[in-house]
């Protein structure tokens, strides 16, 4: 008997893969939306508690947590594409 093989087992893979990155990304997303609501919910408290430095104090606090959480994940992707392109990690850069 002869089974005939295919390749669309390096597609899939390709695929899964793009699609987790892709999963990764809505992740990330999610996360600092719902880091901003928390914080808008905690200010919103604390505002309508007539604590108007803590209301500041935790707008300021969630949308910094944010923005480092966002730019992190952006950092990670530009160095892992930058790696996968070149093949050049970032400890051979000192050498």
């Amino acid at each position: 008997m002869y089974f005939a093989t295919s390749t669309p087992t390096l597609l899939a893979a390709a695929d899964l893969v793009s699609g987790s990155r892709s999963l990764y990304t809505i992740g990330v997303a999610v996360l600092v939306i719902f880091i901003l609501l928390a914080g808008g919910i905690r200010a919103a408290a604390a505002f309508f508690g007539g604590r108007i430095g803590q209301t500041v104090a935790w707008a300021l606090t969630s949308v910094i947590v944010a923005v480092v959480v966002g730019s992190g994940y952006a950092i990670y992707i530009s160095s892992k594409r930058t790696v996968d392109r070149t093949g050049i990690t970032t400890g051979q850069f000192g050498m």
